[in-house]
C-alpha cells in the first residue's frame, strides 16, 4: 500500500515516514521562498499540518511531490502576504552552525554568496519567486510547476523568464553595491 493511502487511513507511522522523507526538501524550499526567518520552523510545521488536512483530497492525478510543493507554495504565499501587510523586516540573520573542519575563508565566501542569492530572491514578487525557486533550485519543469501552482504553462514560462531577468539584475546591483562598499572601506 502506498504511503499516501496509509495516511488517508489515519496511519500515524506513515505520516511520520512521509515527514522524515520530505522534511529536508520542504525546509529547503520554504527557505528559498521566504528567506531566512526566525519563524521558518513554524512554517515547516504549518506546511505539514496543512498537508495532513489536504491529503484526503489528493486523488493521485499528479505526483505527490507536486501536491506537496503546492502546499509549500500556499504556506509561503500566505506568510509573505502577512509580512508585507505588517511592513516589518524581521529577517535578521540567524547564527550559522560552525563547521570546525571547514576552511574559514571558504565558509565566509559561501555564506556571502548565500546572502546575496537570498537578497536577490527577496526582490522578486512572491509569484515569480515561487516559479524561479521551483525551476532553478528544485529542478521542476514548467509543466510540473504549472500543476503545482495552478497556473497555465505559458504563465509559468512568462513568470520564469521575467524572474530570471529580475534576479540577474538584482544580483548585479547587489554585487556592485558590495564592491563599492569594499572600495570605500579603509
Amino acid at each position: 500500500m502506498r504511503l499516501v493511502d496509509r495516511i488517508k487511513k489515519d496511519d500515524v507511522l506513515a505520516f511520520e515516514e512521509l515527514y522524515r522523507l520530505t522534511r529536508d526538501d520542504v525546509a529547503r524550499t520554504l527557505f528559498h521562498l521566504v528567506g531566512r526567518r526566525p519563524d521558518l520552523e513554524d512554517l515547516i510545521q504549518d506546511t505539514y499540518v496543512r498537508l495532513l488536512k489536504a491529503v484526503p483530497s489528493f486523488r493521485g492525478d499528479s505526483q505527490f511531490r507536486t501536491f506537496l510543493f503546492r502546499v509549500c507554495a500556499n504556506v509561503a504565499l500566505m506568510n509573505l502576504r502577512w509580512w508585507r501587510r505588517r511592513k516589518e523586516d524581521l529577517t535578521a540573520e540567524l547564527p550559522e552552525g560552525i563547521d570546525q573542519g571547514a576552511d574559514p575563508e571558504r565558509c565566509a565566501q559561501a555564506a556571502q554568496a548565500q546572502r546575496l542569492v537570498q537578497q536577490a530572491l527577496s526582490k522578486l514578487t512572491a509569484k515569480k519567486r515561487i516559479v524561479f525557486v521551483y525551476h532553478e533550485l528544485c529542478g521542476m519543469g514548467p509543466e510540473e510547476i504549472a500543476q503545482t501552482i495552478g497556473a497555465s504553462y505559458n504563465t509559468v514560462r512568462s513568470r520564469l523568464h521575467h524572474a530570471r531577468l529580475e534576479f540577474t539584475e538584482a544580483l548585479r546591483e547587489l554585487t556592485r553595491a558590495q564592491e563599492t562598499e569594499l572600495e570605500v572601506a579603509p
